[in-house]
């Protein structure tokens, strides 16, 4: 398949998520994750990823904003957009499940291979989420964020790096704005993390 075919087929499935959303609630949030330039600097080295979550408040939804996703399940639709356009509908996760795809795509466009939590290697990448919410706030959507990355050698920190969020954006069309402004923030979030400046020391 071609790399137009594949983005035309991948923005009719994008497109047809967000219609579903503007239109009604459902039991899952769209979320487009946008890679940045691919970069080959950490190509041939390798790292296990984990998800730890270490928020106090687990829902991500407030209780404004539930009562516009009220059939919400906790799961998220995840599309991943490439830099030259092309992109891929994934499927569904968890929040866990969704970060841990979401950094690995990252990973990969920086050229590491990404091993799963429970491997035995040498290096881990760990990322602790701190705080993952949206609310509504009258007519607008707000998002906020925040996790501490850790780069653990044979069991010892090695570098860490902690990352902040927040955005808005005002809510017009139904329930997709909220969703577009989730891809905005997951996206600026995991792609502010300095992985050359955090793997360094590899």
């Amino acid at each position: 398949m071609t790399v137009g075919k594949s983005a035309r087929l991948a923005a009719a499935a994008v497109f047809v998520l967000i219609l579903t959303g503007a239109c009604s609630s459902k039991s899952f949030l769209v979320v487009q994750y946008q890679l940045p330039q691919s970069a080959e600097a950490l190509a041939g080295k390798s790292v296990s990823l984990a998800i730890t979550d270490i928020r106090d408040d687990r829902t991500v939804l407030t209780q404004s904003a539930r009562k516009s996703y009220h059939e919400f399940d906790g799961t998220y639709s995840l599309v991943v957009l490439k830099a030259d356009g092309s992109g891929n509908l994934l499927g569904i996760y968890g929040i866990d499940a969704l970060l841990a795809e979401i950094f690995k795509q990252r990973l990969n466009n920086h050229g590491l291979k990404v091993s799963e939590a429970t491997a035995q290697t040498e290096y881990k990448l760990e990322v602790k989420l701190k705080n993952f919410k949206l609310d509504l706030a009258g007519r607008k959507w707000i998002t906020n964020m925040s996790y501490q990355a850790i780069l653990w050698k044979n069991g010892r920190p090695l570098a860490m790096e902690t990352v902040n969020g927040s955005a808005e954006r005002l809510k017009i069309m139904g329930i997709g704005d909220a969703e577009k402004l989730l891809s905005e923030l997951l996206s600026d979030m995991v792609n502010k993390l300095n992985l050359a400046k955090l793997f360094q020391k590899m």
